[in-house]
């Protein structure tokens, strides 16, 4: 099975991006919005991939997402999501160990280079 991508989002028009992105090079997607499907989506059989933390649309809070993040294996990239107006956030999220830490406008552009390098 080809690794995938989950995001952690609850905003419609980065779920379409993400999953546009995901779908034009066969790559499985989830998204997840709660702890629950979080936890079976990182802990499914042969699980490995892209793990997209959206810091401005998270349903769930960073204190939660940090532990989970640090027990990933090393399949797993992970890379949170910011506006760029909100550097607060982006210190947070860096303090939590959520991965690497990108600007929103950022992310868009490098997005079909994370997936095709999975």
């Amino acid at each position: 099975m080809a690794p995938g991508v989950v995001l952690v989002s609850s905003d419609l028009f980065f779920i379409t991006k993400v999953k546009e992105a995901s779908a034009s090079l066969n790559r499985p997607f989830a998204v997840v919005r709660s702890e629950a499907a979080l936890e079976a989506q990182l802990n499914a059989p042969a699980a490995a991939g892209l793990l997209c933390i959206d810091l401005e649309r998270c349903p769930l809070p960073v204190e939660a997402l940090s532990p989970r993040v640090a027990a990933l294996s090393s399949a797993w990239r992970v890379v949170s999501f910011f506006s760029h107006v909100h550097e607060d956030t982006a210190e947070k999220a860096q303090q939590h160990g959520l991965g690497e830490v990108l600007p929103r406008s950022r992310f868009v552009r490098v997005l079909p280079e994370l997936l095709a390098t999975l």
